[in-house]
This record gives structure tokens, C-alpha cells and sequence, in this order.
């Protein structure tokens, strides 16, 4: 079931990213992946809403935050990979929006392959992150036909 985050979320939250990350983010360094995780527990998480998915006993599997038609974070727990969820996230912004971009690891090719078969392109590469790390991202972009 699809709801708003609420504050007491941020645990939960917490480690879907961490487990996900985990998961599908094997490039990262230990002490890269710790740095992130900081800003994403200390900074990230806190400052905004989410759309989460949760169980039947309200247990956070899945959250996408988003700034208008950008999807800025989409991450599931990966028990739950392949369940149809992520689709399911995806789905809601395609009916609210003519164009959704986002961004992705370019190493998490199982990400950009998942974002590539929901019908996303690859419209520019940037060879480092946002804090200029040497992990290339693809911005992706989704068009209504």
C-alpha cells in the first residue's frame, strides 16, 4: 500500500536504503558508502517527504522522493526486488506527468536496465557525482507518446 512518509518512518527508510545500496552498489568503497550513508540518514531522510510502500503491519519495502516530474530517489528493500513495486512507483509518475526524468548510477546496471524496460532513455552521462566522486551518472528521461 502506497502512503505519505511520516517522521517515525526514517528508521525503516534507513534501511531499505541501506540494504538496497548493499545490494546493488558494489562499486562503493566501505568508507564511500558510510559517507553517503551519513548524509542520506543525517540530511536526506529528514529534510522531505516521501511516497513509501508498506506491508500489511506498515513496515516500510519501498520509498520515491520527487521534486515535481524528477524522481530524486527510488529505492526498495531487496527482498522485494522484482515484485513489481518499483513498476508500481514508476506508474504513479507516469500518469501524473508528460516527461519524468531521473537520475542513475551508471554502475547499477541492474537499475538502469530496470529504468530502460519501464521505457526511460539515457539522455546525458556526467562522469562523476554530484560531490564530484568518480561515480558516473545517466540521467534518464521517460516521454509520454
Amino acid at each position: 500500500m502506497f502512503r505519505p512518509s511520516h517522521k517515525d518512518d526514517a528508521a525503516g527508510m534507513f534501511d531499505v536504503w541501506w540494504r538496497a545500496v548493499k545490494a546493488t552498489h558494489h562499486f562503493l568503497s566501505d568508507d564511500a558508502f558510510d559517507e553517503i550513508a551519513e548524509l542520506v540518514r543525517d540530511k536526506y531522510l529528514p529534510s522531505k517527504a516521501f511516497l513509501v510502500f508498506v506491508d500489511e503491519k506498515d513496515k516500510v519495502l519501498g520509498f520515491m522522493g520527487t521534486n515535481k516530474n524528477e524522481i530524486e530517489s527510488l529505492f526498495l528493500d531487496p527482498d522485494h526486488f522484482g515484485k513489481g513495486i518499483g513498476k508500481a512507483f514508476l506508474d504513479r509518475m507516469k500518469a501524473r506527468y508528460e516527461t519524468v526524468t531521473l537520475e542513475v548510477n551508471e554502475q547499477n546496471p541492474k537499475a538502469v536496465g530496470f529504468y530502460e524496460a519501464c521505457g526511460f532513455d539515457v539522455v546525458r552521462r556526467d562522469p562523476t557525482d554530484d560531490h564530484g566522486r568518480a561515480f558516473p551518472i545517466l540521467h534518464m528521461r521517460w516521454q509520454r507518446a
